[in-house]
């Protein structure tokens, strides 16, 4: 049986686990890093990430239901930030640690990220 300490521990672990995968943290942000693919204009990512599903209303809405992250990414860019789209390597889509989305950059430095797809 598993003690109290050895769950709280787990319950840590998946709780920062689900943080790297909503904002990039710096150590996280390094790799991200690594993996920029392609640079977007705002209208070109909200293209591509038009996500259209009844529970969001009658219009289609970009990011579904991650708006209010793009909202805040959108807020937080400043003149000279680009964004990019980002994919991790083909090896981490084999072993099941693929990670996809939208990265905001700042002088070269990823400063927060959207993950789109995960596996």
């Amino acid at each position: 049986m598993l003690s109290r300490r050895t769950l709280m521990a787990a319950g840590a672990g998946l709780t920062l686990a689900a943080g790297l995968a909503l904002s990039a943290a710096p150590a996280r942000a390094a790799g991200i890093k690594d993996w920029l693919q392609k640079r977007l204009t705002v209208a070109e990512a909200e293209a591509a990430y038009m996500v259209k599903d009844d529970r969001l209303g009658p219009a289609p809405i970009p990011f579904g239901f991650q708006n209010d992250k793009w909202r805040a990414l959108l807020a937080e860019m400043r003149e000279g930030d680009e964004l990019w789209e980002f994919t991790s390597s083909p090896e981490s889509w084999r072993n099941l640690a693929g990670r996809a989305g939208i990265a905001l950059v700042r002088r070269g430095e990823v400063v927060r990220t959207i993950v789109t797809t995960m596996n």
